[in-house]
């Protein structure tokens, strides 16, 4: 390395501490002869540091402890003069790709270790590497942030309070560099070191003005494309458009005809690519500034523009088998291409580089249209728009209303989308959602682009709120002191009591006769369980010796006689009247555990046992899923099914952020939630699927583990988007679809008094076009298990779920249905005799043999009586 002159700058010092400085490089070199950046150095490595810094800056050893702060400003005044000079001759004199920068590596650890003894600016270190990183190219810096990266925790130990700016400015400045350069994988690590330095809550790091990157322009050709022979240079794209299929057979490629109608299909759908091209590039400008959306003028072109994108994208289909074989072959050509063209050793790092700044040449519009890639990155921007848009709606408003001081520069308090505009999101939303499920791994790609928005929504809420603390408050001292107390309480071991609970006195042992004692010691009181009867009369004697005591002594002893008294009846009663135990309302009175059970309860009891003794299991015993839109029903497909098979099946209900309605119940209905509760376990990957809007909805996966861990199979309701979501995650379940039925029956339906939705226009509407889009879904053979009819023919459903009728009931004429349909002559089969089809009046009717000739198993009915 050549030698350097270091000058003093005026400041006594300089040059003794650039001294002190080379001689800690060279001792570096020694410690860590390796040209890496690992392992970095540590305080230990150099002995007697303190001492000689205080040789070198002439300070005397017994005035250490006396430093004031103006004699601290100049000290780190001398240090920072110093390693500057010591930085900038390393930098000139060496590049990053030698060896010898090791040295440069070097110098930050030692800064690093005097920053930490408070020997110099905390930032100095930090200030440095902002101007290494400024001099340095794209692949230089990638060198420096591996030293960040390295150091990272080193970093933020101590004094992070002065670092954080710095930390920011640097990281910032270098992503605006990087989005110029276009290389995300280097934004990644740059963004995952600020969110690995900054505290999840601090507000440093977060946009609070609501600015956006206004730099980040697109440009394309604003002139129309020169009228030319489209034959001469033109580019085919393997896709079919509109009906139209290009097809390559090797370097042959087939035109239409002039004056035929493939030739004018054709000649139309390259005139709508090429109006489509400035519509298209022209959403970026919206995607950019999304205020301008508030403008009517500004609005509406989006509007028509997204509309049009969205017909051209639809009418590109994608053939995914021959897609991801093509795509292969492609793939392993290009490879062997490279390995010819490459020698060995030579940098491949633009080859593997991804580029998400597409070229907009009006000559590559064609083949760019008909990358996957290019419409789903397109479209995941129009999704972030669609929630930008519909933070301003009217239902948005209602969330910022509850704020007491919203943030309005992220708020936008004076624009309020209307009602039209936002039906028109919501339904391109949808549309979006339901285009980027299609092609190659579609349903994870759109999950994951779902759960980011879902986590950006809230903090987009959190900016609103002004960004309030997310750590809780520090615990008062009073607080602290009182649970403390009480802590000890519980651990402080009690006082033995004189006689254990439920023990007698030994004391008659001394003062009776002998004879008289040992009867005393037989009786069986003292070993054998008390029945209830018994435990309710020492109860009551009990109270009665509470309301009778003399002073606080006698009454406590009373207390604690009647609670091992209670506790002693609770575990007795469990083993026998356990369903008693939901009439106890108070702690201190559990009278309702000694009454006699109803009488009307006795054959219930006895018939569900018999139920689950008697319980048939279908052979695929897998989590069931029944759509059925149309809800008409007051008892629900799930809840009927497992009413008919309580040893069977068990209905899951979902987990909702709502609050109960009418008659609904917890557990039975839904499981109700708050919002946060909700978002962990959507964030935690517990839900199977959700749905989001005016609340949150999502059925548990744990619920379904529990039932299946159980013995029993879970049976779930969903319409068909949340089936649609369970099947593309792929969550192993069967599906059974009921077929809703026409319009003109189902809408008298629901308006019709006792379905629960009269007067709610809104839902009855969503339900018929729910059940409309079901109509349409259900005729696709490869995704419901079973399509049945709708209404009350239960014995269709079971056939679904088993294979073959399972249980016959008796209509109110007394006649038998359901279970087994091939009993009657018409059927083809044999009539039933009055001893094989009556049975007594209060019985239920069942059926001896199956269609089929063979026995039919029974649940939930008595056996038919032989004749």
């Amino acid at each position: 390395m050549p030698s350097r002159v270091i000058e003093s700058h005026g400041v006594p010092g300089v040059a003794a501490f650039s001294a002190f400085l080379d001689n800690l490089l060279a001792r570096a070199e020694t410690v860590k002869p390796t040209a890496s950046i690992e392992p970095p150095l540590d305080k230990a490595d150099f002995q007697d540091l303190q001492t000689q810094l205080n040789e070198a800056l002439g300070i005397d050893p017994s005035q250490v402890g006396e430093v004031n702060d103006a004699k601290r400003t100049q000290r780190h005044a001398i240090i920072e003069t110093a390693v500057r000079d010591t930085f900038s001759s390393l930098v000139a004199t060496t590049s990053i790709d030698s060896p010898d920068f090791a040295r440069v590596w070097n110098l930050f650890d030692i800064l690093s270790i005097l920053s930490d003894d408070e020997q110099c600016d905390p930032a100095l270190l930090l200030w440095l590497v902002e101007e290494l990183l400024d001099s340095q190219t794209i692949a230089g810096c990638r060198k420096v942030f591996d030293f960040l990266e390295s150091r990272r925790e080193r970093i933020t130990a101590k004094h992070f309070g002065q670092k954080k700016l710095v930390i920011l400015r640097t990281c910032n400045e270098l992503l605006r560099r990087l989005s110029r350069a276009l290389d995300p994988a280097f934004s990644g690590r740059v963004f995952i070191y600020l969110f690995q330095s900054f505290p999840l809550g601090d507000r440093s790091s977060v946009n609070l003005r609501g600015e956006y990157h206004v730099e980040n322009v697109t440009t394309w050709d604003q002139e129309p494309a020169k009228a030319e022979d489209a034959s001469a240079d033109s580019m085919d794209v393997d896709m079919e458009t509109q009906g139209e299929t290009t097809q390559k057979t090797g370097d042959q490629r087939s035109t239409p005809k002039p004056g035929t109608a493939d030739a004018k299909k054709h000649r139309d759908k390259a005139l709508d690519l090429e109006a489509l091209y400035p519509i298209f590039w022209s959403l970026q400008e919206s995607f950019n500034r999304p205020k301008k959306l508030f403008e009517p003028a500004q609005f509406a072109s989006f509007k028509s523009g997204l509309e049009a994108t969205m017909a051209i994208f639809q009418s590109i289909k994608v053939d995914q088998s021959a897609r991801s074989r093509d795509s292969k072959d492609k793939s392993d050509e290009s490879k062997r291409a490279l390995k010819r063209k490459r020698g060995e050793g030579e940098d491949d790092e633009l080859a593997n580089g991804f580029n998400p700044k597409y070229l907009t040449s009006r000559d590559l519009f064609k083949l760019e249209i008909g990358d996957l890639a290019l419409r789903r990155n397109v479209l995941v921007q129009a999704l972030i728009i669609m929630e930008f848009l519909l933070s301003v709606s009217s239902k948005g408003k209602e969330k910022i209303v509850r704020i007491k001081a919203p943030n309005k520069s992220v708020s936008h308090s004076d624009q309020q989308l209307s009602e039209e505009d936002t039906n028109w999101v919501l339904d391109m939303k949808k549309k979006i959602a339901d285009y980027l499920k299609i092609g190659p791994e579609g349903p994870y790609f759109y999950r994951m682009v779902e759960t980011v928005l879902s986590r950006d929504k809230n903090w987009v809420h959190w900016k609103v709120e002004g960004c309030p603390p997310i750590e809780m408050p520090a615990v008062s001292p009073q607080t602290f002191l009182d649970a403390k107390i009480a802590a000890g309480k519980l651990a402080t071991a009690r006082k033995m009591r004189d006689a254990p609970m439920g023990s007698m006195n030994w004391d008659f042992l001394q003062d009776e006769d002998p004879d008289e004692a040992w009867k005393k010691l037989e009786n069986p009181e003292r070993y054998q369980q008390p029945d209830l009867k018994t435990l309710q009369r020492k109860l009551e004697d009990a109270k009665f010796d509470i309301e009778m005591a003399r002073d606080p002594k006698e009454k406590q002893r009373a207390v604690e006689a009647k609670n091992s008294l209670t506790w002693v009846a609770l575990r007795v009663a469990s083993r026998s009247r356990l369903a008693m135990f939901d009439n106890i309302d108070s702690d201190d009175n559990i009278d309702k555990i000694f009454e006699d059970k109803p009488k009307e309860d006795e054959p219930q009891e006895v018939e569900d046992t018999s139920a689950v003794a008697d319980a048939v299991f279908p052979d695929d015993r897998k989590p069931i899923v029944v759509v059925d839109v149309s809800r008409a029903s007051k008892l629900s497909v799930a809840k009927r099914l497992a009413s008919q098979h309580p040893g069977v099946f068990t209905r899951v209900p979902a987990h909702i952020t709502r609050k109960p309605q009418e008659g609904e119940k917890e557990g039975e209905d839904y499981y109700f939630v708050d919002t946060q509760t909700f978002n962990m376990m959507r964030d935690g990957d517990q839900l199977i699927e959700f749905t989001e809007g005016d609340y949150s909805q999502g059925t548990s996966r744990k619920h379904i583990q529990a039932v299946s861990e159980a013995g029993k199979v879970a049976i779930m309701e969903m319409n068909h988007d949340s089936a649609q979501q369970v099947k593309d995650w792929d969550f192993s379940a069967r599906f059974i679809c009921i077929e809703p039925p026409s319009p003109q029956i189902l809408e008298p339906q629901l308006r019709e008094t006792g379905s629960g939705l009269e007067g709610n226009e809104g839902q009855i509407q969503a339900i018929l076009k729910d059940a409309a889009e079901l109509a349409k879904q259900q005729k696709s053979p490869d995704f419901y298990e079973s399509v049945i009819n709708g209404g009350d023919d239960w014995t269709a459903l079971e056939v679904a779920v088993y294979g073959k009728p399972i249980t016959t009931t008796t209509d109110a004429n007394g006649s038998a249905e359901g279970g087994n349909k091939s009993g009657g002559p018409e059927n083809g089969g044999v009539p039933m005799s009055a001893a094989e089809g009556t049975t007594n009046e209060d019985e239920p009717t069942t059926t001896g043999a199956g269609g089929n000739g063979e026995d039919v198993p029974m649940t939930d009915v008595a056996p038919a009586p032989e004749a």
